[in-house]
């Protein structure tokens, strides 16, 4: 039996989940359920059945990503769970298809990073969040961008930002008003899965028909995705 951490070879990890030599990223997907629902009705495997076929999967996936250009790398991937940044930052219910057809609705935790691999209702899939330039996620990391009138902008002016964790307000420092961007430790997206906790950037632009007051931007992004 392979063993966890082992170095598996591209060919024991083809075998280990019936694929082909000549088999694409387009299989690897199904190979991997198909695997995963024979041994769970087989009671009679031993222990670490299931890691193995993870850790195959896992080779053979890096495997596929690092063959593929950056730019088409989630291409490679058939099963995706595409989230509204505010769906990534906040969880919560969700509803979609799995690449079957078939509906779903499910609860996903906050803090949901690009890339991440969330499982759904028996399939692996690997987490996109849509870009919008008002509120880009990097990593954990969350960048709002808020509009001020000129006249609202100096050192020292108290204003109010609208975030997912709700208002923030503050007095510009000589620096935010120099750089136009302003950080908030920690205030980025959640810890998740070990990893800390984000900063949230805030980056302004000058706008002398902006509204007064804070943003509209979540009212704008807040929808939730439905499924198709």
């Amino acid at each position: 039996m392979l063993h966890p951490g082992a170095n598996l070879t591209l060919e024991a990890a083809r075998a280990r989940l019936g694929l082909a030599a000549d088999a694409g990223p387009a299989e690897l997907q199904g190979a991997f359920h198909r695997t995963v629902e024979q041994a769970r009705a087989d009671p009679s495997l031993p222990h670490g059945t299931f890691r193995e076929i993870l850790e195959s999967y896992r080779v053979l996936r890096s495997h596929f990503a690092d063959a593929a250009p950056e730019s088409r790398r989630f291409d490679y991937w058939p099963s995706i769970l595409e989230l509204t940044p505010i769906e990534a930052i906040l969880g919560g219910p969700n509803t979609g298809r799995l690449p079957i057809g078939r509906p779903y609705t499910t609860r996903l935790p906050p803090g949901l990073r690009d890339g991440d691999l969330a499982w759904v209702h028996g399939w692996l899939l690997q987490v996109r969040i849509d870009h919008d330039p008002s509120l880009e996620i990097r990593g954990g990391d969350l960048w709002l961008t808020a509009r001020r009138r000129s006249a609202d902008f100096k050192v020292d002016a108290r204003v109010t930002v609208e975030t997912p964790a709700g208002p923030w307000t503050f007095r510009l420092s000589p620096e935010s008003v120099e750089a136009r961007l302003a950080r908030v430790p920690g205030a980025g997206l959640c810890a998740s899965r070990g990893r800390p906790a984000g900063d949230l950037y805030i980056r302004f632009e000058i706008d002398d028909t902006a509204e007064r007051g804070g943003s509209s931007l979540l009212r704008r992004l807040i929808p939730v995705r439905r499924a198709a």
